[in-house]
């Protein structure tokens, strides 16, 4: 999951280079959201 989101995060900025460190750690943010606001929503 972490990878497809930091590759369409890399593709909205026309695959740049230099920005491969931030894309990831953004990716991880947003899956980690994403995941605990299901739990939320669902238990767990």
């Amino acid at each position: 999951m972490v990878h497809e989101a930091a590759y369409y995060r890399a593709e909205k900025r026309g695959f740049t280079p230099g920005h491969e460190v931030e894309d990831w750690a953004a990716a991880e943010r947003e899956i980690d959201d994403l995941l605990e606001r299901a739990k939320r929503l669902f238990g767990g």
